[in-house]
């Protein structure tokens, strides 16, 4: 069995806070019920109950036999995580033991995933931070643990250190911002963070560079004509020579077509296939109510193209308000349809993302047997379809179609937030209430 890296039980411990005695779920305030480091099971698999007290040597046993069973097995796979030092596992356990055991190559995890694979860890900071839940009420606390670990995985990597401005994040206060969730110190942060760009392919060919998304934005002939390329390919973006969110949303389609790492950064592999590729499809329909491009700004975009797409989203389960304003919640659920739909996940809507709007079924195909945790694990397209439906829902999950702890807490918080029996199966009445 691998051995567990010291470092991410810190962080763990640092995040998730001890308690001795079990305690309702903060969230729903029932169950799953808790205890210590987070663990709401037995290592035999039973639940806690309230009343019930542990002492911290067994929670840190609960939490050294939950990473070594659950977690550090998937890890392994990662490509050279044997090769990664303490420091540099420390930090990836964390992250997994926040967001799932099983994130590496999941769908909306494509970034660290490339990131790891390519060992290009000048852009670790920037590839942790994304996965942040921007625009929600925990954005700023789980800031502050993908800086962390961020700081503990640079710790021990030659030449490579966390951004001055992460670190001046890290070591100083908290301003509040009145209606916002993020302090003032979170907002400077965000303002210069760095971004995903460099170390994306190992070579270039001989006259290309690198073309991706950064600021100012990269201009030349070279991005032209990969516009042109683009557009050959039924892209709808204009060949300025300017690379703009629009052509970085056209590269990661193409990526994605052609079953290659989905960066929006072109390289040699892109270009390659570009240059070879398959004959060109034709462009996507136009969007319904209007040709502009639906995004967050600043200002706000407002108008009826903007309620027609919320009304949209919300017949695919989302649950946001239909005011004609495009804010961090609209946001938010376009991403979560793009993702269940394969799309580029960029929040922008343009042609491909209102054609599967208007083609989308309003909810996905049910399924008849029930589902709940078991040994082994139950598996399937109706588990991967209902942490789809949970994560919607605002219980957000790795979507590996595995149903295991974290989807079984999931379900449990998700019955107690509508006043279902809160058993952990997903029966008719949890199924219908899901939309499944």
């Amino acid at each position: 069995m691998a051995r567990v890296p010291l470092p991410g039980l810190e962080l763990i411990k640092t995040f998730e806070g001890l308690r001795l005695e079990a305690y309702p779920d903060p969230k729903t305030g029932a169950e799953p019920i808790t205890i210590g480091w987070g663990s709401t099971r037995r290592q035999d698999g039973r639940p806690f109950r309230l009343g019930e007290r542990i002492t911290r040597a067994e929670a840190d046993d609960l939490l050294m036999g939950q990473t070594e069973q659950s977690f550090l097995p998937p890890l392994t796979r990662i490509p050279g995580w044997g090769n990664l030092n303490d420091n540099q596992q420390g930090a990836i356990l964390s992250f997994a033991y926040n967001l799932g055991a099983h994130f590496y190559g999941n769908r909306g995890f494509e970034t660290i995933s490339r990131v790891l694979r390519q060992q290009a860890w000048q852009d670790i900071e920037a590839a942790l931070i994304l996965y942040r839940n921007p625009g929600s009420n925990v954005e700023e606390g789980l800031l502050r643990r993908r800086l962390a670990e961020a700081n503990v995985f640079l710790a021990d990597t030659p030449g490579i250190s966390l951004s001055s401005a992460g670190q001046r994040y890290l070591s100083g206060g908290r301003t509040p911002v009145a209606g916002s969730n993020l302090s003032r110190e979170a907002q400077a942060y965000l303002a210069v963070r760095p971004q995903v760009g460099t170390g994306a392919e190992s070579t270039t060919p001989p006259g290309d560079r690198l073309l991706m998304l950064r600021t100012p934005f990269m201009r030349g002939a070279d991005v032209q004509a990969l516009q042109a390329e683009l557009r050959r390919r039924g892209a709808t973006i204009t060949a300025d020579g300017v690379f703009g969110p629009a052509t970085r949303t056209a590269v990661e389609q193409f990526q994605r077509q052609q079953g290659i790492a989905v960066d929006g950064i072109v390289g040699p592999q892109t270009w390659g296939r570009l240059r070879s590729g398959p004959s060109p499809t034709p462009p996507s329909p136009p969007p319904p109510s209007g040709q502009r491009l639906l995004l967050l700004t600043n200002p706000m975009m407002r108008g009826d193209d903007v309620r027609t797409l919320q009304e949209a989203l919300r017949r695919q389960g989302a649950t946001i308000t239909v005011d004609g304003v495009f804010g961090p919640a609209t946001r938010a659920a376009v991403e979560q349809f793009q993702r269940q739909q394969g799309l580029a996940v960029d929040g922008i809507v343009g042609p491909q993302t209102w054609a599967r709007l208007q083609q989308s079924p309003t909810s996905p195909p049910a399924s008849a047997r029930m589902l709940r945790l078991a040994s082994p694990l139950m598996v399937g397209d109706d588990v991967r379809a209902l942490q789809r439906a949970l994560t919607q829902a605002g219980f957000p999950l790795v979507v590996d179609g595995a149903f295991g702890p974290a989807t079984d807490r999931a379900v449990r918080q998700y019955q107690t937030s509508r006043g279902l029996v809160s058993d952990g199966i997903v029966g008719p009445q949890t199924r219908s209430r899901l939309g499944l």
